[in-house]
């Protein structure tokens, strides 16, 4: 970008970084507030309507009314006059009536219609909420669910978000963010994988284009199956997504804390060079509102298709902790009630999803562990040589990227964090008391479904179970998977545990007992190995990955180690926070204390967000997309340091990695009450090696 751009004076950091009410928030019904008031309400209308008990009606036999009752008369006494009423006194003392098992007879009612009544429209209210979110009238997207697979019970689901870019006076947009989204309740994990909008690719029927002219073609429907041909994953929910219920969304949640990795500034003057959305953002770790949120989400224009993804999965990994922050699992309700005029969440036309499936998966989302987010990156991408200006990415790449999306790395970070920082002192050091490669298994077909057990067999000598093989059907139908062990075979249980794991939460694990036996030799095959697995109807086909870390081989750390280079900048920093600051002595060899497009900004930032000091300093190696930064900020626990990977100490002081499969996106730790990170690239350039070299030599700036 020109230097121009940066002759506009920015506004304070404050007014950049505050959520403000410029956002066209949402006043949707919150599920809590909306309950009590049901709650209150239906107990005085029914305690207004608690029959009242009629006065007794006496009858006389000659058919006369009842004589009224009789005055009080005075008491007898003197001369004549009318008696009055018997006293009739008692030895024992007065005792008084005991109205309480009344009272609370009456109050437990009342509590009963009002809990039965607000359950009632509470139950309404979700159902005609979920009507709304998971209904269209829309005739593309009507036709889109046809081609959307049903969601099985227990096993992984994907969904494709497709953002439109339509501008004001146009006709049908194009897409401008394609993403697919997979949510395994198996491995507790979150895979995202996003296509570049230039990426050339097979559009059905229309040949080699761009994919985002899919949606312009032929909008959802062509879409979906171009995503599909693409890369071969069934997908289970369409959610198409305007950027304006983008904005009213993040809006309703006060904003997201996200870390703006440099500086992002375009002002719309309506020229050719400026004409894209505006923007004005500083870097650091800020609250960001749903205008400057979309503007960081989309921007692309000083760098490529594969940093704005990168940038947008950023943001949905940090959104997604706002909402947990915020109470995802206990305000589920509340939640979904916001997202009815927002959002839209389309299934098969087979089973559309109902408010049950929306609440098992919103908990689900809800319960995973904020470190199994993970961003899938296409690598291997270069220049199409038939489209100018576009992209292409070879089929090797893209499979490697999809077997990435549905298998993500849960395990290496933890090896490398061991590896190349230092031993877990905590972890409990299991051995194994199996060999995967060596444990025989049959695989017995339970489900009737034709060469069930052969392909459940083929996956798991894909897992690793070299020796597991088909030994023809069982007589006796499963529902569940279930695999039964030889106890008397060493290993044989945990391996049987380990593949129950793989099959799903609703499989089985049983003893190889006499009975057992008896009944799955009734084919006349005899059982020769210690673990059998009988498919049982609910398995779809697709196992979970094996727990076992590949570690990427350790590279040399290429860095450069002096003290005393940015010690200006980080002292004046510290003068002008008044915080007690940390600065690296190591850096990643070639790296520049600098922001690459606006390089007369100053590289450290001081300035305040939601109420927190803070200092950022941008450092860029090479190029734009390298472009890293170190954090400072005075708040004990920022939402980004939340579910490391993993935690090891060193030299007293506990470092927090934060990986994406086997690269480490960052390192931080917390120290006098500040909280510091070294953050990588948006795209994880900055190697491994280098990342701890710089996090280990962090010293305090002298004065």
């Amino acid at each position: 970008m020109p230097c121009s751009v940066e002759t506009p004076t920015p506004p304070p950091d404050d007014a950049v970084d505050a959520v403000t009410p410029e956002d066209p928030a949402v006043t949707a019904p919150a599920m809590d507030e909306t309950d009590a008031a049901v709650l209150a309400a239906t107990e005085t209308k029914a305690a207004v309507a608690l029959p009242v008990k009629p006065a007794m009606k006496v009858h006389r036999a000659d058919g006369a009314p009842p004589a009224p009752p009789a005055p009080p008369t005075a008491a007898a006494g003197g001369g004549g006059g009318t008696l009055g009423p018997m006293k009739v006194y008692s030895t024992e003392s007065k005792r008084p009536r005991r109205r309480w098992p009344k009272v609370v007879g009456i109050v437990a009612g009342v509590l009963l219609l009002a809990v039965l009544a607000a359950g009632g429209y509470a139950y309404w209210y979700l159902q005609d909420t979920v009507t709304a979110i998971t209904q269209t009238s829309d005739k593309r997207q009507q036709a889109a669910e046809s081609g959307l697979a049903v969601a099985l019970p227990d096993q992984p689901v994907t969904a494709l978000v497709i953002g439109e870019d339509r501008r004001p006076g146009e006709g049908a947009g194009r897409s401008d963010t394609m993403m697919m989204v997979r949510i395994d309740p198996r491995t507790k994990s979150i895979a995202m994988m996003s296509f570049p909008r230039d990426l050339v690719v097979n559009v059905p029927g229309y040949g080699r284009r761009p994919i985002n002219e899919a949606y312009e073609i032929g909008q959802e429907p062509l879409a979906l199956a171009t995503v599909k041909e693409l890369t071969g994953v069934q997908i289970n929910y369409l959610v198409p997504l305007d950027f304006k219920a983008f904005q009213r969304i993040v809006a309703t949640f006060g904003g997201v804390w996200l870390p703006v990795d440099r500086r992002y500034y375009n002002s719309n003057d309506g020229s050719a060079e400026h004409n894209f959305m505006s923007i004005n953002m500083q870097p650091g770790y800020q609250l960001v509102n749903g205008v400057n949120s979309l503007a960081f989400a989309r921007y692309r224009h000083t760098d490529s298709d594969l940093v704005r993804m990168a940038r947008q999965q950023t943001f949905v990994r940090e959104f997604k902790k706002r909402v947990d922050r915020w109470g995802f699992a206990s305000r589920i309700i509340e939640l979904i009630s916001i997202l009815r005029d927002n959002l839209k969440i389309l299934g098969s036309n087979k089973k559309p999803a109902d408010a049950r499936t929306l609440l098992e998966y919103g908990r689900l989302i809800g319960s995973i562990p904020r470190g199994n987010t993970f961003q899938v990156r296409l690598d291997d991408i270069s220049s199409s040589t038939t489209n100018p200006g576009k992209l292409e990415a070879s089929p090797q790449a893209v499979q490697t990227a999809v077997d990435q999306f549905l298998n993500p790395d849960m395990n290496s970070g933890q090896a490398i964090a061991s590896r190349d920082v230092g031993k877990d002192a905590k972890a409990k050091v299991v051995k194994p008391t199996y060999d995967p490669a060596k444990i025989g298994i049959e695989v017995r077909n339970g489900n009737g479904t034709p060469a069930a057990a052969a392909d459940a067999a083929w996956q798991l000598v894909e897992n690793g179970w070299k020796l597991a093989h088909s030994a023809g059907d069982s007589l006796v139908e499963y529902l569940h998977t279930t695999v039964y062990f030889d106890g008397s075979a060493k290993g044989a249980k945990d391996a049987a545990t380990a593949i129950a794991e793989a099959f799903g939460s609703d499989s089985d694990t049983k003893a190889l007992d006499a009975a057992a036996m008896a009944e799955m030799q009734q084919n006349g095959i005899n059982i020769n190995e210690p673990v059998v697995v009988v498919i049982g109807k609910t398995y779809t086909g697709d196992l979970a990955p094996p727990k076992v870390a590949v570690l990427p081989p350790k590279e040399e750390a290429q860095i450069v180690r002096d003290p005393t280079r940015d010690i200006a900048i980080w002292r004046d920093a510290q003068r002008k926070s008044g915080l007690p600051l940390m600065m690296p002595t190591v850096l990643y060899a070639g790296a520049q204390t600098r922001d690459p497009l606006f390089s007369s900004q100053p590289p450290a930032r001081v300035y305040k967000s939601g109420g927190h000091k803070a200092v950022y300093v941008t450092y860029s190696a090479d190029s734009y997309d390298q472009v890293f930064g170190v954090q400072a900020i005075q708040w004990d626990a920022p939402p980004i340091l939340d579910g490391p990977s993993a935690v090891r100490d060193y030299k007293g002081r506990k470092l927090m990695l934060y990986f994406n499969g086997p690269s480490l996106q960052r390192v931080g730790w917390k120290q006098d009450g500040i909280s510091y990170w070294l953050e990588n690239s948006l795209t994880g350039r900055i190697p491994n090696s280098a990342m701890i070299a710089m996090a280990k030599s962090f010293k305090p700036v002298t004065r």
